[in-house]
């Protein structure tokens, strides 16, 4: 099951080129005390992506009063294919395809579990090649068929004065299981 890019926009923030594979390859090598039983079911997944807030933590209050007035972005909606095997390992799939679309970050995992119908996931990302930091926090819970959870990241992006700028993204990620996967998927 490919996540909806939502959750990948605050590590794209900052990080747009694929320029040195090392944090992949150190992420690719796991956490030995990954919990391995996951038991979400198979099958076509409806996944929603909702941006509930963006924050500039230190920007001017000219900065703040602009984006107070910008709307959030629509919910965005996928239908995955989650296969058996991404079934029995969805902290470890979240995980490479962060990991995977950000070759530029060197990351570390915190918290992770997604077992016994808890969600818990965080990564502590150090940025290569210039990239500033970046860090995701991911809390929720599940059944076999749906899924419901919150997710906070946080980055540093260029301001006009050449400084750096805080940016936090908070968003939800809620998921249902729809049936038999159909290939007409956007995996």
């Amino acid at each position: 099951m490919k996540l909806p890019a939502a959750i990948l926009l605050p590590f794209a923030i900052a990080a747009c080129n694929k320029q040195d594979n090392a944090g992949a390859n150190r992420m690719a090598a796991g956490n030995g005390a990954q919990a391995a039983s996951a038991t979400l079911q198979p099958g076509r997944w409806e996944m929603t992506m909702r941006v509930i807030a963006l924050d500039l933590p230190n920007a001017s209050p000219e900065m703040a009063e602009q984006l107070r007035a910008q709307p959030m972005p629509p919910p965005q909606v996928t239908a995955n294919c989650m296969t058996p095997e991404e079934a029995a390992d969805m902290g470890g799939n979240i995980r490479r395809q962060i990991v995977q679309n950000q070759a530029n970050l060197s990351c570390d995992v915190g918290d992770q579990r997604f077992d016994s119908g808890q969600i818990r996931v965080s990564l502590n990302c150090r940025g290569l090649n210039g990239q500033p930091d970046q860090r995701l926090a991911m809390v929720g819970s599940f059944t076999g068929t749906s899924l419901q959870s919150a997710i906070t990241a946080a980055s540093s992006m260029p301001a006009a004065d050449g400084t750096m700028q805080e940016v936090r993204i908070d968003s939800t990620l809620t998921g249902r299981r729809v049936g038999e996967c159909n290939g007409t998927e956007t995996q």
